[in-house]
């Protein structure tokens, strides 16, 4: 959780400080540095793609199924884990597509923006991504 919470210090402060100067869209900027804050951080770390495989599939995870019922929370601990283990199966590049379209509500030009790629490739990665999480959720759906 040190960081997650040192990323997003860092990303703040890159935002405080360059906040007059960015030009595009604020949302995909500010994406954009956060998302540089924490691979700086796994860096740092020392980790590799399981580092990166862990924060999405924890963060993506617990705000993609959250219980509502107390009743519930066993089936959506399973259905959790079920989650977590296919974005885990997805490769980098289709995971944070996904995560940042469906968690953080951005646009396919957002994303093409944050991560410097085409809308034809986020689209492509956001596309194969889905077919393959259907594959490996299909038991949940």
């Amino acid at each position: 959780m040190d960081r997650a919470e040192d990323a997003v210090q860092e990303a703040f402060a890159k935002l405080f400080a360059r906040s007059a100067t960015a030009a595009g869209d604020p949302a995909a900027y500010a994406f954009s540095v956060v998302r540089n804050a924490a691979i700086d951080q796994i860096r740092k770390a020392g980790r590799d793609r399981a580092a990166r495989q862990t924060i999405y599939e924890q963060d993506g995870a617990s705000m993609l199924l959250s219980a509502s019922r107390p009743e519930q929370d066993a089936h959506a601990s399973e259905r959790r884990d079920a989650v977590a283990a296919a974005l885990g199966k997805l490769n980098d590049e289709q995971r944070e597509v996904i995560v940042m379209k469906i968690y953080g509500g951005l646009t396919f030009d957002q994303i093409g923006q944050a991560i410097g790629a085409p809308l034809s490739t986020v689209a492509s990665r956001y596309r194969r991504g889905l077919a393959r999480l259907e594959t490996g959720l299909k038991p949940w759906l």
